[in-house]
C-alpha cells in the first residue's frame, strides 16, 4: 500500500473520559445554566440557543439532551417568554432537505419546546441588524439570553473553533464575514494561534459588541476526537475557550522533528464534502512539508469544488505576487485567502499539490497547478516521479482537517 513506510499521526483521545452526556451536564451545572435560565425568565427575555450546521461535527443532540436535563423545569415552564433555536451557518447555504435532515438529527424530542427555529442566511440582508458595526442575524441584536454550543479544534486562520465562533462568525452577514476573513492572508493567522491573530481578535471584538448591546452569553465547548466528545467546558465564551485550550492543543496538534518530502492529509467528514472545505487539511499541515515537496489531500469531495471564488483568483494569478496584487486592486472577496495561501505554497515554496478523490471532477482545476487522482496508487506514483524517486520521507495525517502539525 502507498505510504506504508510513512510516519502516521492522528488526533489523540484521552485514555479515560466520562460519557458525553455526563460531561456536558457537569459543565453546564458548573456554569450555572439553571440560574442563567431563571434570570431570563425573571426578565421576560427571549432565550436563543445557537448551534452549528452540518458542516462541522458538533454533538448537538447530546448538548440539547444535557441542556434540558439541567434546566428542564425552567426551559419547559410557562415562565419562558420565548425559546428559539438559531442554526449558525456562516457563509454556508443549505437547501430545505439538508435543513430538515439536520434538524431531525439534532432536535429529537426537544423540537416542540422551541417556539421558533431559524437558519442564518449570510446573504439575506432582510434578516440582519447592526451590532456595534458588525452585521449579525437580527436575533443577536435583541439583548436577550444566548446559549451556544461549539466544538474546539484547530482552525487554520482563526486559531481555533468553538462557541465563540458560533456566536459571531456563524451568524454574521456576508459583508462582516468577508471583512473578518480578509485577515486570513496575514502570516499571523495560524492554527492554534490566538494572540496577535487578527482574525481571532476580530471575533473577540465582536463578542464584546454583542455583550455591550445587552446580550447575556453562555457557551458550551466540546472537544470531539474521532467522533466522540472527550471533554467539555462551559461558561462565559472567553473563559470556556481559555479553559479548553490546553486539552484541545494536546488532542489536535502533533510535533515533527523535521520537515518531510510528502504530506498525505486525510480529510474526514464533514470537512471532506467539497474542496473548499477540504483545503483546511492543506493549511493545517503545510508547515510540515519541505520546500519543493508534495502535499496530497485525500477527501471524498462529493459536493465538488464548493465555493469556487478561490479558483477564479488562481486562474487569474499564476504567482503569489500576482494574486496579492489582483486581490488588492479589486478588493478582497470571500475565498481569496485560500487562493493567496495556495499560491504562497506552490509559488514561493514550490510545493506541488494533489487531491485524491474518485468523485472530484478534475476539469475545474485544469491548469491551476492542482492535480486530481482517482486513487492512492496513481497519486503515489506521481509524487515519486516529481520528487525523483529515492527513499522519500513522509507523514500521513489522519483527520487533517482537525489536526495541526508543528515542526521543531
Amino acid at each position: 500500500m502507498p505510504w506504508a513506510e510513512f510516519q502516521e499521526v492522528a488526533p489523540k483521545r484521552p485514555k479515560h473520559t466520562a460519557e458525553p452526556l455526563p460531561l456536558m451536564i457537569d459543565a453546564l451545572e458548573q456554569a450555572d445554566l439553571a440560574g442563567f435560565v431563571r434570570k431570563a425568565c425573571a426578565e421576560n427575555a427571549p432565550i436563543t440557543v445557537v448551534v452549528n450546521d452540518a458542516h462541522r461535527f458538533t454533538d448537538t443532540r447530546t448538548f440539547l439532551d444535557a441542556l434540558f436535563s439541567v434546566a428542564a423545569g425552567d426551559l419547559s415552564g410557562s415562565e419562558i417568554s420565548v425559546l428559539r433555536l438559531l442554526v449558525a451557518a456562516g457563509s454556508h447555504q443549505a437547501e430545505a432537505p439538508e435543513r430538515r435532515a439536520h434538524e431531525d438529527a439534532i432536535l429529537g424530542p426537544w423540537k416542540h419546546h422551541f417556539h421558533e427555529i431559524a437558519w442564518h442566511d449570510a446573504r439575506d440582508p432582510r434578516s440582519h441588524k447592526q451590532v456595534g458595526g458588525t452585521t449579525l442575524h437580527h436575533w443577536m441584536a435583541e439583548g436577550g439570553f444566548y446559549i451556544a454550543c461549539g466544538s474546539m479544534e484547530p482552525h487554520y486562520f482563526a486559531g481555533i473553533t468553538g462557541a465563540h465562533k458560533t456566536l459571531t462568525v456563524g451568524v454574521m452577514g456576508i459583508g462582516s464575514l468577508t471583512d473578518n476573513h480578509m485577515h486570513a492572508v496575514s502570516p499571523e493567522a495560524q492554527p492554534l494561534k490566538l494572540m496577535g491573530n487578527p482574525v481571532h481578535e476580530g471575533i473577540i471584538e465582536t463578542l464584546g459588541h454583542i455583550e455591550k448591546s445587552g446580550a447575556r452569553l453562555l457557551a458550551l465547548n466540546q472537544i470531539v476526537v474521532k467522533g466522540r466528545v472527550v471533554a467539555c467546558t462551559a461558561g462565559d465564551p472567553r473563559a470556556a475557550l481559555n479553559e479548553g485550550l490546553p486539552v484541545a492543543g494536546t488532542c489536535f496538534s502533533s510535533l515533527l522533528l523535521h520537515q518531510v518530502d510528502v504530506v498525505v492529509a486525510e480529510v474526514k467528514p464533514p470537512l471532506d464534502r467539497d474542496l473548499y472545505q477540504a483545503d483546511k487539511g492543506i493549511k493545517n499541515t503545510e508547515t510540515a512539508v519541505r520546500d519543493g515537496g508534495v502535499i496530497l489531500v485525500e477527501a471524498e469531495c462529493a459536493k465538488g469544488v464548493g465555493i469556487d471564488h478561490f479558483l477564479e483568483l488562481l486562474r487569474e494569478a499564476s504567482t503569489f505576487d500576482a494574486a496579492m496584487q489582483r486581490m488588492r486592486s479589486r478588493g478582497y472577496r470571500l475565498g481569496d485567502h485560500k487562493a493567496v495561501r495556495l499560491r504562497a505554497l506552490m509559488d514561493l515554496r514550490k510545493v506541488q499539490v494533489g487531491v485524491v478523490s474518485s468523485l472530484l471532477d478534475p476539469a475545474p482545476l485544469a491548469g491551476l497547478g492542482i492535480r486530481v487522482f482517482p486513487e492512492r496508487a496513481a497519486a503515489a506514483e506521481w509524487a515519486k516521479r516529481v520528487l525523483g524517486g529515492g527513499n522519500l520521507q513522509g507523514v500521513v495525517v489522519h483527520d487533517a482537517g482537525n489536526l495541526a502539525l508543528k515542526v521543531v
